[in-house]
């Protein structure tokens, strides 16, 4: 009945003309499954927040989804004067959306905001790469930077949100209020954020780089996807993120919207806490693998919309292995082991963001578990609280459908850093996985630069990952994007979620708004 209700009174909303007023191209308005949880680049760790702020906020460099190549942003260039120590040329005439100059004091500023625990939940994960004594301000516009000895992949690891330049001045002025106050340097300023509903930007007339299509850029939140679905089609919005599965195909044929695909980057794994008691011994966390049929996951989930996961990297990596062991579906084997363990009438807690493909993922769990003795009590959570909870209440929950991607940085090094490592279980090592054999292979790989050393040790990790088995691999959904029939641009979201969203825009947007 609450369901129903809440349908209802979105489809009233959407009806009403309720946060989607605007002429055909002047606002670009986005459907999105999920609410922004805060607009502070370095203290937010979810894929919704990172796609919102990547159109506020600026890097110094980025890595392009396409080519794959180190790309200049606010830096001009760099130059490596060794193998910890970088001098980056910053753009001229860049202004924040304050009006504020954009100059060597903001990176300084910010470089070192990313190495404090009480200012970044990043500080001990990536923070810890920065030399936060290690600045030197040459002039307005040139600045070095110390790395705390070699990092290997540290400007490529630019390309995740840790690393967007803020404004002292904005930062300083908002205080505890800076996470939805948020001033960058990119296309488009922050208006307005109304929690649960939509985020209202504008475009910033004086960005240094290309103006965007739209004069306005609004994200409107509909968690439900039949009302999501129904405001693409009503035209209520110009395009969707989170097509469901089930609505694919039919968008595919359909004569006024269309659906497109990209390989997905994101990686939806089973995190099995490895401080939980029932969770201890790996071959019970083996045997919770091997009852899972990840083929049938992707299908009855995804509607065959992307791949069974193959590992602790997303297939876009450049250093996943060729030919991965794969983990097979092995139901026999999963009773065999849970015997050897001693372990019978296995109960386990599983927590779960309210996305429709999470909970229906967790009804599948449920029957695939159960059908070699595990029971599984599912929890659903928000996706504005779940990751705190998971990070401040482990004690509570044994396994955790996660995902961590690869929009941000490609690089394995980066990617673990975050995950499977003892000083990220305070931020997004949902696992709780703490192995000094990792770690100290970790600390390896990202304090070297030479590539042929780190692709060794990279695979020295991938092996001791797939021993100790903290994850299920699951899968890597594709990305399902829905849009006006003519709208362009849309096919080009190369980069996921994240990518910017200035060149989205219709035919008769021969020229681009002034």
């Amino acid at each position: 009945m609450k369901k129903t209700f809440a349908l209802c009174f979105a489809l009233a909303m959407l009806y009403a003309g309720v946060a989607f007023a605007a002429s055909r191209g002047e606002t670009l308005r986005v459907g999105v499954s999920i609410d922004a949880k805060n607009f502070d680049p370095q203290n937010a760790v979810d894929t919704y927040s990172f796609s919102m702020q990547k159109q506020i906020y600026e890097p110094l460099f980025t890595v392009d989804g396409k080519t794959r190549k180190l790309t200049p942003v606010l830096a001009e260039k760099v130059e490596v004067l060794d193998d910890h120590t970088y001098k980056f040329y910053l753009r001229k005439g860049v202004k924040f959306h304050n009006g504020e100059e954009f100059t060597a004091d903001d990176v300084v500023f910010s470089l070192t905001r990313v190495t404090d625990p009480k200012s970044s939940v990043f500080a001990k994960s990536k923070g810890v790469w920065i030399d936060p004594k290690g600045f030197e301000v040459i002039d307005k516009h040139t600045v070095i930077v110390r790395t705390n000895g070699p990092v290997g992949g540290w400007l490529g690891s630019m390309k995740h949100p840790y690393a967007m330049i803020l404004n002292r001045k904005a930062v300083e002025e908002a205080g505890a209020d800076y996470f939805r106050k948020p001033v960058g340097t990119g296309p488009y300023k922050f208006v307005s954020w109304t929690k649960g509903e939509r985020v209202e930007m504008e475009a910033f007339d004086d960005y240094w780089g290309e103006k965007p299509y739209a004069r306005k850029l609004t994200f409107v939140v509909l968690p439900d996807d039949s009302t999501r679905i129904i405001a693409l089609e009503t035209d209520k919005v110009d395009m969707i993120y989170a097509v469901p599965p089930s609505d694919f195909e039919r968008l595919q044929n359909s004569d006024r919207v269309k659906a497109v695909k990209a390989p997905g980057l994101v990686l939806l794994h089973l995190a099995m806490n490895m401080d939980s008691p029932k969770l201890k011994d790996s071959r019970v966390r083996k045997a919770i693998d091997a009852a899972i049929n990840k083929e049938a996951y992707v299908q009855v989930v995804y509607n065959g919309n992307g791949i069974p996961g193959e590992g602790p990297l997303p297939t876009a990596s450049s250093w996943f292995p060729e030919n991965p062991e794969k983990w097979g579906y092995d139901p026999d084997l999963a009773r065999k082991l849970l015997e050897e363990a001693g372990v019978k009438d296995l109960e386990l807690n599983l927590w779960v963001m309210n996305a429709a493909d999470r909970v229906n993922g967790a009804t599948v769990l449920q029957s695939m578990l159960g059908a070699v003795g595990i029971k599984v009590n599912v929890s659903v959570f928000e996706n504005a609280v779940i990751s705190d909870k998971v990070r401040k209440e482990p004690e509570k929950y044994d396994m955790y459908a996660a995902t961590w991607g690869m929009q941000t940085n490609r690089d394995a090094g980066v990617y673990w850093q975050s995950v499977i490592t003892t000083t990220s279980i305070a931020s997004t090592n949902s696992a709780r996985i703490s192995d000094p054999e990792i770690d100290n292979l970790m600390d390896e790989a990202n304090h070297s630069i030479d590539e042929e050393k780190r692709g060794q040790v990279f695979q020295k990790i991938w092996d001791r990952v797939n021993d100790l088995h903290p994850w299920v691999y699951l899968c890597q959904a594709d990305e399902l994007h829905g849009a006006q029939k003519d709208l362009i641009g849309v096919d080009e979201l190369y980069d996921g979620k994240i990518n910017l969203l200035t060149n989205i825009h219709y035919p008769e947007q021969t020229e681009r708004l002034k």
